[in-house]
C-alpha cells in the first residue's frame, strides 16, 4: 500500500511539472504574441506630425482603389487595415480606415458610410514626378482607363511632357516628366 501511494504522489507530481513547464510555455508564448501585436501597432501608426493624405470613398470601393494604387508604384504596399464589423454603423468588411504607401509616401483611406455633398476634386491632386517617359506613359495609360484624362500627355511649356488625368476612382493625378 505505501508502495501504491509513493507511486501515486510522484505520479502527481510529475504530471505537475509537467503541467507548470507547459503554462511557463503558455505564458512565453502569450508574452511574445503581445509583443509583436505592440510592434504591429508601433509600424502601422503614423507617428504624431506626419502628414498623411486622406481619401474618402463613398461608393465602398476604397479598397479597389487601394489595391490598384498599391499595384502602380514601385515600393508600395499595405500597412493596415481596419475593417466595421458586423452590427457597426456601416457594412460589415468595409473599410473603416486602411493605412498604405505609395512609393514611400503616405496614405490613408475609408469607405464613408455617411453619405456627404462633396466628392473628390481636381482641385486637389496627387503629383507625380516621373523620370522617364515609359513612366510617365505606362501611369497616364493605366490610369486613364474608365477615367477622365482632363490634359493629355503633352508638352505645355512648363515641362517636357504632362498630363492630368482623374482614375476610374475619382482621384486627380498630375504626372509631370522631370
Amino acid at each position: 500500500m505505501k508502495k501504491c501511494t509513493l507511486i501515486i504522489i510522484l505520479a502527481s507530481m510529475l504530471l505537475n511539472c509537467s503541467s507548470l513547464k507547459q503554462n511557463a510555455e503558455l505564458n512565453a508564448l502569450r508574452t511574445e504574441l503581445d509583443s509583436l501585436k505592440n510592434a504591429k501597432t508601433q509600424t502601422s501608426n503614423t507617428a504624431p506630425g506626419q502628414i498623411t493624405t486622406f481619401l474618402t470613398f463613398q461608393e465602398n470601393n476604397a479598397e479597389e482603389a487601394m489595391n490598384f494604387y498599391v499595384g502602380l508604384f514601385d515600393n508600395s504596399r499595405i500597412v493596415d487595415i481596419q475593417r466595421y464589423g458586423k452590427g457597426g454603423p456601416a457594412k460589415e468588411g468595409t473599410i473603416m480606415v486602411a493605412r498604405f504607401e505609395l512609393d514611400g509616401s503616405k496614405f490613408a483611406c475609408s469607405d464613408s458610410y455617411i453619405t456627404h455633398d462633396w466628392t473628390f476634386t481636381p482641385g486637389v491632386s496627387i503629383l507625380i514626378d516621373c523620370t522617364t517617359e515609359d513612366e510617365i506613359e505606362k501611369l497616364f495609360a493605366k490610369l486613364a482607363v474608365n477615367g477622365n484624362v482632363l490634359m493629355p500627355l503633352n508638352n505645355y511649356g512648363f515641362s517636357s511632357k504632362f498630363a492630368f488625368v482623374e482614375d476610374q476612382f475619382g482621384i486627380s493625378w498630375q504626372l509631370n516628366l522631370e
